[in-house]
């Protein structure tokens, strides 16, 4: 463990699988004690058991956020378990593969919920108690399909160039309170998310190797380097780093999405 979040309390939601899982630990193994915001026990326990038996301090929440009862429910419980939140990571999202010919109101509906409602929540009530404390980290996980389109996936991009808006925004409303809003913006990572896209297409492997061919440094990011950007903006060597995105792509939007 670094230590450099020692004695922070930590809200990841989302944070019992993928990229979530691993800034969950990450922030666990830099000492903060982490509250896994999640949806579905299981995962959430699992990955709360991994902490704990690496020495680290980690709590289950089931949470739904987009509902805000659950979500300002979560926040009260954390509150009476540690008396205070230091940092928030939205980090729950989803995304529905649909051409905008065919895309359903409901499957709309339900990845911008998701994907901007959570995230609305659960700053408005995790900024709360910081506000109070007069600080605080808030780190919204985006996509760097915020700032380029990619195939099939209107509903997920416009929500993730949402959440860098948003981030700007809150980041000015909250900084005379001395709490910091950044985004970080993720490219082509090794996960099952990222499996599940080219899945969803024709030819998985030729997709791939397309994304493969955007990515100047020649391979998928990892949920751990992804986990580490989100530990530097919640920590304190990002004291001066606030209303801005971290893009963890590997250099894709040095051209675009996809292969030249």
């Amino acid at each position: 463990m670094s230590g450099r979040l020692d004695g922070q309390v930590a809200i990841v939601t989302g944070g019992g699988r993928g990229i979530g899982e691993a800034i969950s630990g990450r922030l666990a193994r830099d000492g903060a004690k982490v509250v896994l915001a999640q949806r579905t026990d299981a995962e959430g326990e699992r990955t709360a058991a991994a902490i704990r038996a690496a020495g680290g301090e980690a709590l289950v929440i089931k949470t739904d956020v987009t509902v805000e009862d659950s979500v300002a429910a979560m926040v009260d419980q954390v509150l009476a378990a540690y008396g205070r939140v230091d940092i928030l990571c939205n980090n729950a999202g989803t995304g529905v593969l649909e051409d905008i010919t065919e895309i359903t109101m409901e499957n709309y509906d339900l990845v911008m919920d998701v994907n901007v409602r959570g995230v609305v929540l659960g700053m408005k009530y995790a900024a709360r108690p910081m506000v109070k404390a007069g600080s605080g980290n808030i780190i919204n996980i985006a996509s760097f399909n915020a700032f380029v389109g990619l195939r099939h996936f209107a509903a997920y991009c416009a929500s993730k160039a949402a959440v860098v808006n948003l981030s700007r925004q809150v980041a000015l409303d909250l900084g005379r309170h001395g709490i910091r809003v950044n985004s970080v913006a993720p490219g082509y990572i090794a996960n099952p998310m990222a499996q599940g896209y080219f899945d969803a297409h024709a030819d998985p492997a030729a997709l791939k190797a397309e994304a493969l061919k955007s990515i100047p440094l020649g391979r998928l990011g990892t949920n751990d380097e992804v986990a580490g950007v989100v530990s530097f903006l919640a920590s304190d060597d990002a004291a001066f780093v606030t209303g801005t995105t971290i893009v963890v792509d590997g250099g894709t939007l040095c051209h675009g999405p996809y292969a030249d």
